[in-house]
Parts: C-alpha cells; sequence; structure tokens
C-alpha cells in the first residue's frame, strides 16, 4: 500500500449536512447543477466529481459533512452563484483504491481498503474521497470510482 498525496485543486462545491440514509434527498439535482453552473460561468471542467465525506465521529448512522465538487479551470473568470462556491481544496494525503462495478458493493472495497490500512498500522483520518471516474447508470457494472482515505 502506497502513500499518495493528491496536490490542491480549484473546485466549484456544495456542501450538505447529511445522513447516509438521507444522502439521496438531501443532494437534490447538486452533481447534475454544479456542472451547468461551471459551463454557464466560463469555466473548464478539469476533472471527475469528486465528494468529499468527513466526519466527527465514527458513528456510521450520525451526520457528516459532504462536500460535492467539481475541479475547474477558471482562466481567470469570476464565479458567483446562489448555490456553489469556488474555492481551493488543500493538497491531501490518502491511501487509494479503485473500486470497479456498482455502488451498492463499494463498502466491500471500503473494508478491504481499511483492513490493508490497519494492516500498515496507517492511522486514518476524518475524511475521505470518492473521484467519480465513470458513472454508467444504465450499466452500474461499468462504474469506475476511486475511493481516497486520509492519511494522518
Amino acid at each position: 500500500m502506497k502513500k499518495a498525496t493528491a496536490p490542491s485543486m480549484t473546485v466549484i462545491s456544495k456542501d450538505v449536512r447529511t445522513t447516509f440514509k438521507d444522502l439521496i434527498t438531501k443532494i437534490e439535482n447538486f452533481p447534475q447543477e454544479i456542472v451547468k453552473e461551471a459551463v454557464k460561468a466560463g469555466l473548464h471542467p478539469t476533472g471527475p466529481q469528486c465528494w468529499v465525506y468527513t466526519w466527527e465521529s465514527c458513528d456510521m448512522e450520525a451526520e457528516f459533512n459532504l462536500k460535492i465538487c467539481l475541479p475547474v479551470a477558471t482562466f481567470g473568470n469570476s464565479f458567483t452563484s446562489d448555490k456553489f462556491k469556488l474555492e481551493q481544496l488543500d493538497e491531501y494525503n490518502h491511501v487509494k483504491k479503485t473500486h470497479l462495478g456498482s455502488w451498492d458493493s463499494l463498502m466491500d472495497s471500503y473494508q478491504i481498503l481499511t483492513d490493508e490500512m490497519k494492516a500498515e498500522n496507517l492511522t486514518p483520518g476524518q475524511s475521505c474521497r470518492e473521484l467519480y471516474i465513470n458513472c454508467d447508470f444504465d450499466t452500474p457494472a461499468n462504474n469506475i470510482t476511486e475511493i481516497q482515505l486520509q492519511v494522518n
């Protein structure tokens, strides 16, 4: 298992406070709208959507913060929006695993990654990222998701 550092990046983002149970109803249409807002503002998407999950505790039933992000190049353009903000994400120390297939089995990949972290005596942070490399809603078996678990 190799530790990596993702560089800082400029993103359009939306913060949502939610639980896993309420996730779908809380995100509304933000994943689609964020792309429309970027294009409308003349910003250039530079990578896949990145969702950042941050917990205060290890309780999977508890509320957490979800930051829905789209990496962008601004080319000097300004950005104003009622729903989204333009911000810089800090560099991110992590370990990663690529999950191939349906999100129904995403937790299996998380378990493999956390088991590998334990074996290497790596201390997890309080956040993780999911980068949605390919989202195939018609054939979920074609999904490609990169999981990044923060390492302290």
